[in-house]
Formats: structure tokens, C-alpha cells, sequence
């Protein structure tokens, strides 16, 4: 089986206040994402950037927190991923790749949606415009607001939080759960079936909740308190040997002076009907009044 890649991102301006993306009309008549093939041994970023600036000519700012890959079969024996990011342009002048591209246009998002031509582009910019606009929402007590570097202390920190789902029938779903914390990822255990689970797989979107400091002050009708919450979306880790490395990070956290062999016989007993889940954050702010 031949495995090929491309890499590309949803491109955004904004202008008066209006979020605009673009997109390319190609030589061949549809209407996509800019994207193109990985050459030799370029990162993901890298081939990105390259055929962003080969297809407009712009330069762009990758956001954290967004990768979407799309997996598809271009011709039999072939299996092809296209992994996305998000950008932000430096300008809105562009020149397009003549031999590829017919068109650019910069769209806002509802005509961007109606002009793309595969249902994977217009899930993906679906995708880009929700992150977008769960960034863009500021916290009502501004004076109240942590760094981010404050809240990977405390997410690092902590050893219990808070997971927010959508629930049976529509309800919310929040489950209290252990976690650890490593480079804008959360990792979880559970079982493989049961009400988390099938919450997570019909809806993969989250919000995590970690408090550090809860103090009720009664003669001030307060609590003096620290949290933070992440927003983001889950995936099942199915990958052997990442999930081996997910189950570890776990086992560390909680039982850091555990031996490697009592650690290791603990795991391999547990590991095949244990499920691994991994939250990637997409938002994080974190409050406090202490």
C-alpha cells in the first residue's frame, strides 16, 4: 500500500472586523484549501509554509491548537493523508501559482462554506471558524485572568479535574476523572463502553475544569480560589505503542517512586481493556482572585 501526504492550512485575514479566508479556484475546476505534497524531509509546518507562499505568495502565522487530518484513497492501493493547519496571513495581497491555481479569493466564512467544493474542505474550515471564535471570547473580570504559563503550572499540577461532555438526550455529561497534563495535551483512562465513552465518540468536542485553590473567606462572602479551563477536542488513542507511552505518563504521575518492574507488570495486566484518551487544548484561560 503507497502512503502519501500533503499539508496545507485554512488561510484568514480580517478586515473591519469581518474574518475573511481564502480559497483557490484550480486549473482543474474545483475550489479547495491551499495545500500541496511533502518534499523529502520537511516537517508538517515546513511543507505548509512552502506551498502556501509557492501557491499566493504569502507569508503566514500558524495558530496553535489546530490539526486536522482528512484521510482518503486517491486511487486503489493508495492511502493519502492532508493535514491542516491555521493561519493567519501577513496581508491580503496574493499572487497565485498560474500552472496550479486559476483564482484567489478571500471569502467570509457562510460564501466560503457554499464555494468549496469537497465536503472534507468545508468540514475543516467549519472547524477553523468554531476554533476562531471560541478564542475570541474574553473573560468578563479581565483583572482576574492568569498567563498561560500559570495555567500549564496548575494543569500540570493538579491531579484531578472536571470533564464537561454532551451527554444522552442531549444533556450535559460532567465527569470527574484523573489526568495528567504534558505539552497541551491531557490524557485520561476509561473503559472502552459506558456513558463517557459514547459521549466522547458522538461528539468529540470537550471542556476540562481544574481547581487549585478553593477558600471560602465568610467574613467577606468570598472564596478565594484558582482554576482553569481547557477547551478542546478528544481522540481514543488506538496506536500500540502510543498508548503505551499515554499509560505510563499516568502510572508516573500518580505512583512517581514506583519501580520500572512493578510498574511495567501493572500495566501489561490492565493494558488490553484499558482505553486511553488524549484532550488537545484549544483554549485555555485560567481565573483567580487570591
Amino acid at each position: 500500500m503507497i502512503r502519501e501526504k500533503s499539508c496545507g492550512a485554512v488561510i484568514f485575514t480580517e478586515e473591519a472586523g469581518e474574518r475573511l479566508y481564502l480559497v483557490e479556484r484550480m486549473q482543474k475546476g474545483h475550489i479547495s484549501i491551499c495545500k500541496g505534497h511533502v518534499e523529502g524531509a520537511e516537517t508538517e509546518h515546513e511543507t505548509a509554509a512552502r506551498e502556501i507562499l509557492e501557491e499566493t505568495g504569502l507569508t503566514v502565522s500558524f495558530i496553535d491548537g489546530f490539526r486536522r487530518v482528512i484521510s482518503y484513497s486517491p486511487y486503489d492501493g493508495c492511502m493519502k493523508d492532508v493535514v491542516f493547519f491555521l493561519a493567519r496571513a501577513d496581508k491580503r495581497e496574493v499572487r497565485a501559482q498560474e500552472e496550479e491555481v486559476a483564482e484567489i479569493m478571500w471569502l467570509p466564512f457562510r460564501t466560503a462554506m457554499e464555494e468549496l467544493t469537497h465536503r472534507s474542505d468545508r468540514e475543516t474550515l467549519e472547524a477553523a471558524e468554531e476554533l476562531l471564535i471560541l478564542r475570541s471570547r474574553n473573560m468578563r473580570r479581565a483583572e482576574r485572568q492568569l498567563d498561560d504559563a500559570q495555567c500549564e503550572r496548575i494543569l500540570a499540577g493538579a491531579t484531578s479535574g472536571v470533564l464537561a461532555l454532551s451527554g444522552d438526550g442531549g444533556y450535559p455529561y460532567a465527569v470527574p476523572l484523573s489526568y495528567v497534563y504534558e505539552k497541551g495535551r491531557i490524557y485520561f483512562h476509561g473503559a472502552a463502553e459506558g456513558h463517557k465513552a459514547d459521549a466522547i465518540r458522538a461528539l468529540p468536542k470537550a471542556s476540562f475544569c481544574v481547581v487549585e485553590a478553593d477558600r471560602v473567606e465568610p467574613r467577606e462572602y468570598t472564596t478565594k480560589y484558582k482554576s482553569v479551563i481547557v477547551f478542546g477536542e478528544i481522540r481514543e488513542i488506538s496506536d500500540g505503542g502510543e498508548k503505551r507511552r499515554a499509560v505510563e505518563l499516568l502510572a508516573r504521575r500518580y505512583n512517581p517512586g514506583d519501580t520500572a518492574e512493578r510498574r511495567n507488570r501493572y500495566i501489561d495486566g490492565e493494558f488490553e481493556g484499558l482505553c486511553m484518551w488524549e484532550l488537545t487544548v484549544q483554549r485555555m484561560t485560567g481565573k483567580s482572585n487570591m
